[in-house]
This record gives C-alpha cells, structure tokens and sequence, in this order.
C-alpha cells in the first residue's frame, strides 16, 4: 500500500537478494540510522523476542536522541514492553485501524517529517517528492472512504447489527466479466477514464462502483465535488492518481455553470490518470442523450457531449440465478440479506434501501394522514416536473390545498403542516425517510428533499396525474435555482401551460441560459407579444449562431399574424429576412431551414437559386412547393421523395433492431405501427421516448377525433399532439379554442386559457 503511495520501504524479508553474502550486524545499522527517513516499529511479543530486533531498535533510537525528532514510529499489536521506549512515547494502536488507514497516516506523517525538515524558519516547504499531496482538502484515500457518504443507501435496521456496518456486498455478474465493471475501471486507471453506472434507484449501482473501486485503487485518493465549479478547479490542477466521484451526475449538468466535455476531456487527457465514476437513472441518460428532431431545438446539446466521453456500465434491478445463489450464501452471514430475500415484488438491493417501506409510506398516507400524503404528493409532483434543489417550507405549505378535498381543507387543524412533517419525514426500518431535511448551517434546515426512489415510484404512479394549480402557482414562487426553473419551464411548456412556462423561462433567461430565452422569446411571439420576442431572438442569432434556430418559431408567429393584415408583423418578417440572409451568407446552418420558409412564402426565385446553391433545406422547401404543383419531374423532388421509399421490413426484426439503437429502424417501425392502427404500440414506443412514434400517435389520435387522447399526450409532455390538437379544433369548427390554445395553453385542469 505504501509502495502505491510512492513511499519507497525497506523490509528484510523483501530485500533478501540485495542482503545475500553481507553482514547484518554491519547494513542494519547502517539502514536503521543513516538511509531512511523514519522507522516505523510494530511492537508485539513476536517481534520482542527476535535477536535482530534489538540491532535494528538500537540503531534508530540512538539517530532518534541524536536528531530530537520523531524517528522512531511506534504501533502496537499489543502491550509488549520494548526496551528502549520511554512509556510516554505516542504509539498508533493496530487494532483499530485497518492497514489502509495505518499507511495513510505514514504517509501524512512522512510528508510533515520532510516539509519539517526542509523548511526555512518561517515553516513553509514543500511536501515530500515522494509523497502524494491530496487534491483537495476534502479528498480521502479510496481504501478509507465511507459508503454512505458516496452516495450508497442506507439499509435497513435489524436486530444485533449495527447500522453503519453496510449489508455484505453479492458479487454482481458483471463485476468480474471480461468488459465489465473491474475491467472498465482497471483500464481507465491505466490511461484515465469515464465510468458511468446506468440504473434505477437503489437497484446498487452506487455501491457496485464503490466496490470496484475500493478493491482496485485503494490507495488513490478520492475526491466528491461539490459541483460543476470544483470539478473544473481540479481539471486546471491536474492531480495525480485520482478518482473522480460524481454520484448522481445530472447534478453535474445544466445550466450555465454546468459539467461541459471540454472539462472532462482535460481531466481525461492529462499527464496522470484521472478515473470518473459517474452514475445516473435511466430517465435522465435518456433525456439528455436523445437527438432532437431534425432542425429543432437542442436543449441538451452540452449534456450529450459529456455523456459520450462515458464508457456505460448497466445495472438492472434483478439478480440473474447465479447472483441469487451467492445472495443465499452471503445470507448465512448476513441477517439483512435474509429479511431482504423474503421480500417479494422488489429486489434485493431495493428492499435492502427500504424501497417497500417508501412506497408504503406514500400510499398509505391517503388514508393514514391525508395531509401527509397531500404534502409529500406535492413534493413528488415537483421533484418529477424537474425540481431537485431541497424543497422549502414555504413551498410546501403552498402547493398542499389542491390535494385536499374541500372538507379536508375546511376540518384541517391549525397543527396540520407540523403533523403532516413529522408523518413524512419519519425513518422508515432505520434506514430511510420518505422527506429528509437539507440543512443550510448547523441546526438550519434549508428545505426538504424526497427519497430518490420513492421519485422513480411516483413517477410511473403519477405519470398522466394532472398537477394541479396550487403546486404550480407554488413553484412559480418559491423555486429560484437556475438549472430547476429552466427544466420546470420546459415541463410547464410540454403541457401548454404557457402561464407558468412563460415566467420561469424569464427567470432562467434572465441568469444566462440561452435555451430558455429562446423558448420564452416563442411563446411571447405567440402571444403577440412581437417586440420583445424579435429582440431576444435576434440578441441570441448575434451571440450564438446556433441559437438562431429559434428564429424559426418565431418566424412562423410573425406569418400568422401577418397573414392577418399585421402591420408590425410583416415589418418584423421584413427585418427578420435580412438577418437570415446574413446567417446564411456566413454558412449558419441552423438558419437555415428557417430562412427557406420565409422564401417559400414569397416565391419561388430566390429559394430556387439558394436550392440550385445544394442549400438542403431550400432543397426541400423548394420540392415541397413543386410537389403541391403537382412537378414531381424535378430532381429537388426525387431526391427529398427518396427518402419515403423505405421498406417495411419485419416487424419482429425492426423490434430488435430499434431495441439495440438503430435509429433508422426504430423510425421504420414506427411507420409501420401507424400504418398498421396500432396505437398500443405507437404508445408504447412514444413512452420509451420515441419522438417520430409520438408524432405518428398524436396523428392517429387526431384522425381519430379523439380529444381526450390527445389531452393525455400533452400531459406526458409530446409536442406534437399540440400542433394536432390544434388542427383538430379547426376541424371541428372550433377556430376560436384552437386561436386561444395557440396563444395561451392550457390551464392547468386541461381546460384552454383564455389569458
């Protein structure tokens, strides 16, 4: 362990080829007081009643009279009395350290010797060439870092166990295959690495990566950031031999602050191995990781670019047969492990967490503690539209009233709130609570956070639940993170809610975040409210060329309007031409498709050239024109055309291959299930988070009349049953509703605003 440090040691027994034909009475002395820079003497009866013992002892003690220093570094085994030690001397008792932490502290000890040493009077100096300094003052050796502290859930409490010893860890099949999770580790400690574990909540995720690691680089030093900030501070100081410990890594992510690619690869590129270990849900890999639709909006663009330097390892919720039987076996020694194994419908690992006692809590507070349930209902509701900085009182209090019936609200003791907190944040088998407390300071609670996987439980439950107006007037009141408002605004603008949606991507606009401005700057163009849309936009297309694809949202309000003898519309149209024709003169790709139908609706001439220029996006637009004409003679045409000519292929085969990531046919069978009416099936695909299933679903469901279907599907969030949703009013004879959810949304009982 030492030798891993960088501390070079002398032990007889290792150096007995060196040692071979020379005297030991004439070498140890000469290594004992002259060679080394401290003895460290481990004391038992053992070593007491060897003869070379007392050469080695004598000749460090008298180096230790002669330098009035500490030399000589006593640990005891056990009370043997050595000659020579003075009963005073400070002795480092064995038995209760573990080898890892005796060598961290030789280590530090050996540092402060030679910054000692080699200090001028003032006391400043270098630590040991031969010591590794720590990275960070809140960085601990992997051997020493506590479990829980990394993010393992606490487990459940049983008689005659203590509940800081963690459960026995069960060998996953994975840890030890050939491309598994040691594996990937041991490769990016050689040459510096990212590891990231994919999993639900408490399926052990965590504590596999705390294992691999405490078994591979025990010696390396651990560092778990604070945030965004603190990892690039160490990217810039490029420490050695590090572990890098981002649990829960979207934590990491959004907003103007947020973990960027070019941090990581530095801290992968640099002169020392630096290994990132990472985790995160499934859900969130999925947002962040799939491609937006072509030529729209790209909110997570930066989040992808970290997630692609990641080698991922995938953690399941169910043991195979074999991790099964090593369970049993590790059960016999383990009286957690065999409450868990008798729990049926959760797995091991999440009954270990208190899983079905979280799940219990919530559901039975219907009943048990109505304002209990109403309290914790709120916070699940928000933590699942994006909020995960902790929850305060005042939020709370807030969002509950909707979730009470009016007899409820009307027979609610003045004491309620008090009795509703202590229902939720009780501990539930010892190990965990439904709502914990988020201290600011030292006996200051800044707010209250929900059991991650009682989030994951909720999110299924409650996933076409309407969020009532109370928890949404509260988030607008209460929530001020950044990085919370902007993913609130996002989940308030998926379900029409342009009332919330509008003030939060304010707020988020207002503090740098580029995304948000541009949705704020269509909603407000929707709105008609054209002046301070056109500046926001146009501010960003200046800043950020890529930022210009909201120019195409804006583009299409300003059409409508001046389609109806706007006159500022058609000037702002006017304006907007020029600035797009500017982007594109300078290659903006992402102005593209904006700027071709602005062309389209002024005629053929100009798009026809740009067209002719191989500008794919006039391409299109101009065969769009044509084809209308009925000129399907035109290459333009043939070639956007080609692109429908896709074979059906096998439904069976198109699965398999969509399963396994392939986009092309994942789209295929999407097109198929629509062309067959399977709309269990587009549902199916559009919840795995399929967009070209969700826009065939809406699509059907529109065909269909089906109102209410579509309602559902604004619920979850989907675009495209918006724009359905819209056009199907307008079938019906209902232009009026269709203007005003056009301009104004939803309310939040899904009925249309009106303001």
């Amino acid at each position: 362990m030492l030798t891993a440090r960088g501390v070079r040691c002398f032990y007889d027994a290792d150096e007995q080829i060196e040692l071979w034909g020379k005297y030991l009475s004439e070498e140890l002395p000469a290594i004992y007081a002259e060679q080394v820079a401290a003895v460290v003497v481990f004391i038992s009866a053992e070593y007491a009643a060897r003869d070379w013992t007392r050469l080695e002892r004598r000749a460090a003690l008298n180096r230790a009279v002669r330098e009035r220093r500490e030399y000589v570094l006593p640990a005891r085994f056990d009370d043997t009395p050595l000659p020579g030690l003075l009963s005073d001397m400070v002795a480092v008792d064995l038995q209760t350290r573990t080898p890892q932490q005796f060598a961290a502290m030789i280590a530090d000890k050996l540092a402060r010797l030679t910054n000692t040493a080699s200090a001028p009077s003032s006391g400043a100096g270098d630590p040991a060439p031969d010591v590794e300094p720590a990275p960070s003052a809140r960085a601990v050796r992997v051997g020493e870092a506590d479990p829980r502290r990394l993010g393992v859930h606490a487990a459940i409490s049983v008689p005659g166990v203590p509940d800081e010893v963690p459960p026995e860890y069960v060998l996953r099949d994975g840890d030890a295959a050939e491309h598994g999770v040691r594996a990937r580790v041991a490769v990016a400690a050689q040459r510096g690495g990212f590891v990231l574990f994919i999993g639900g909540s408490s399926v052990g995720k965590t504590r596999t990566a705390v294992e691999a690691v405490k078994e591979l680089l025990p010696d390396w030093w651990l560092v778990h950031p604070a945030g965004p900030e603190e990892v690039a501070a160490l990217a810039v100081a490029l420490p050695r031999r590090m572990v890098m410990w981002l649990d829960e890594l979207q934590r990491y992510l959004g907003g103007k602050q947020g973990l960027t690619g070019g941090v990581v690869r530095v801290l992968l590129n640099g002169p020392h191995p630096v290994v990132i270990i990472g985790t995160m849900w499934p859900d969130w890999y999925t947002a962040y990781t799939t491609v937006p639709a072509p030529g729209g909006a790209d909110p997570f663009a930066r989040e992808r670019e970290v997630l692609d330097l990641a080698a991922v390892i995938r953690i399941g919720p169910e043991f195979s047969p074999a991790e099964q039987d090593r369970a049993r076996a590790a059960a016999l020694r383990d009286p957690r492990l065999r409450v868990a194994l008798k729990a049926a419908g959760y797995g091991l690992t999440q009954t270990l967490a208190a899983a079905p006692q979280l799940a219990a809590c919530w559901e039975d507070a219907q009943t048990a503690s109505p304002y209990a349930w109403a309290m914790l209902t709120a916070a699940l509701d928000a933590a699942r539209l994006g909020a995960r900085a902790p929850l305060s009182a005042e939020f709370l209090r807030t969002a509950v009233p909707d979730y009470c019936t009016s007899q409820q609200q009307a027979e609610a003791p003045e004491d309620w709130f008090e009795q509703a907190l202590t229902y939720a944040t009780r501990k539930l088998h010892g190990a965990a609570a439904a709502l914990s407390p988020a201290g600011a300071d030292m006996g200051e609670v800044a707010g209250y956070t929900v059991a991650d996987y009682l989030i994951q439980h909720a999110s299924r439950e409650r996933r076409a639940a309407r969020v009532p107006a109370s928890t949404w007037d509260a988030l607008l009141r209460h929530i001020h993170d950044p990085v919370d408002t902007a993913r609130l605004a996002r989940s308030a603008e998926s379900q029409l809610l342009y009332r919330y949606a509008i003030p939060l991507y304010r707020h988020a606009a207002d503090i740098g975040n580029g995304f948000a401005a541009g949705q704020l700057a269509e909603l407000l163009a929707r709105r008609g409210d054209l002046e301070e849309a056109e500046q926001i936009v146009l501010a960003l297309a200046d800043a950020d060329s890529s930022a210009a694809v909201w120019l195409d949202a804006l583009l299409g309000a300003l059409q409508d309007l001046a389609d109806a003898d706007n006159g500022t519309a058609a000037k702002s149209l006017d304006e907007l031409l020029d600035a797009l024709r500017a982007q594109a003169d300078v290659r903006n790709r992402m102005t593209a498709r904006p700027l071709a139908t602005l062309l389209a609706n002024r005629g053929e001439e100009e798009l026809r050239a740009r067209a002719d220029a191989r500008d794919r996006m006039a391409a299109r637009r101009l065969a769009e024109l044509l084809a209308d004409r009925g000129d399907a003679d035109n290459w333009h045409v043939a070639t956007q055309l080609a692109g429908l000519l896709a074979g059906r292929g096998d439904l069976q085969w198109l699965r398999a291959r969509a399963g396994a990531g392939d986009e092309a046919a994942a789209e295929g069978l999407a097109e198929l299930l629509a062309h067959r009416g399977d709309l269990d099936g587009l549902r199916a695909r559009a919840d795995a988070g399929d967009w070209h299933a969700a826009g065939l679903l809406a699509g059907l469901l529109a065909k269909r009349g089906d109102l209410e279907g579509l309602l559902a599907r604004i619920n979850v969030g989907e675009s495209w049953a918006t724009i359905h949703l819209t056009e199907l009013l307008k079938r019906q004879g209902r232009g009026e509703e269709a203007k005003r959810l056009y301009r104004f949304g939803l309310n939040p009982d899904s009925s249309i605003a009106s303001a």
